[in-house]
Order: C-alpha cells, then structure tokens, then sequence
C-alpha cells in the first residue's frame, strides 16, 4: 500500500527524503466508509508510537474502535512493511534509519535478520560506492598499494602495472567475502561473514 494517497499527505513529501513514518488508520472506520488516520513520526519509539495510535482511535465515532492498521509509510528505502507490522520492530527499525541512512533499511531487507540481530549492522556495513570496483580501489588505497608500486617500481614501469580492481571485487563477492545492494546513487556493500 505504499504510496497510496492518503488523506491528510503531502503530495510533494515523497519527493524529499524524510524521516521514517507510518500512516495509521482506524479499522472500523475504514470498514465502515470512513477514513480516520494520521501519519506517525516512527522514531519516537514504540509507547509513543501506541500513544498516537490511541489517540487516533479515540477520535472514531464507532463503537469500541480497537483495531489499527499501517496503511502506507515512507522514509524506509526499500524496506517493505505489512499492514501489521509490530509497532516495536516498526521503531526499532526507524532508529536504526535515524541512526545509520538508508543503508540500514537495505540490510534488514536482504538479510531478514530479526531486530535482536541488527546491533550486528555496524560490523557488517562496509559502505555506499559507485560499484563493487570502486570499492575493491578503495581497499588498495587503504592498504597502500599505489603507494607500494611506486616505491618498488622504476617510474618507467609503473604506467604498465595495474591491479584489476574488477576482477579484484567479483573475487570477492564470489568468494562470499561481500555482497552488494542497490542504494539510490550506487550500491551498498556489506560484510557476508557478518
């Protein structure tokens, strides 16, 4: 239901990058014809979260109106959330977004981790680069590498070495060491033995 026009949204707010919220609506209003929701800031934490959806609730004019449903939400990348996502894993979710970007999402979606494991994205996040090559040049320069060839190297040589930084990072992502997923300007690279 994501991206659904719901009353009450800004039609602009999906075009910028926000904070991660959910769109909360009574049931029995919806069932009954009726839209009665609010969208819901998801990094105040789980009580607050339920205090808004009681206070959504208490504005319906229908009997007893106990049941809610997540009717769309932004802010969390790719990350798919149900109608009845538990409003714990929904804030926890969004602190991780708060805390670490988009990348978070993007790692909680491939690995479908449960939320007591992903205190673990932090060892497991390598960081956003254009392409795994581009990634493989970074850890050259890290080790030094260019550093190394001039050194070692007469200056005449040196235009003809060069270490195939494609071949490098393909190395590595078929040997299981890391794995990539797509982010808006390139691709998120993770740790696999993490």
């Amino acid at each position: 239901m994501n991206h659904e026009h719901i009353p009450g949204a800004d039609p602009e707010r999906e075009n910028r990058r926000t904070t991660p919220a959910i769109y909360v609506a009574s049931l029995a209003d919806y069932n009954n014809g009726r839209l009665l929701g609010d969208w819901i800031d998801a990094t105040i934490g789980a009580d607050a979260i339920y205090e808004k959806i009681t206070a959504i609730l208490a504005g319906s004019k229908e009997p007893a109106p106990e049941e809610w449903a997540i009717h769309d939400y932004e802010g969390f990348g790719n990350k798919r959330l149900s109608e009845y996502e538990r409003i714990e894993d929904v804030a926890a979710l969004a602190e991780g977004i708060k805390q670490h970007g988009e990348a978070f999402a993007a790692w909680v979606d491939y690995t479908g981790l449960d939320p007591e494991d992903w205190h673990h994205f932090e060892d497991a996040y390598l960081g956003e680069y254009d392409s795994l090559a581009t990634y493989a040049e970074q850890i050259m320069d890290d080790l030094g590498l260019r550093d190394e060839i001039e050194k070692y190297l007469p200056e005449s040589l040196q235009p003809y070495v060069r270490i195939d930084a494609e071949a490098m990072a393909e190395d590595m992502r078929l040997n299981g060491e890391i794995y990539s997923v797509e982010s808006d300007s390139g691709i998120y690279v993770f740790n696999s033995h993490i």
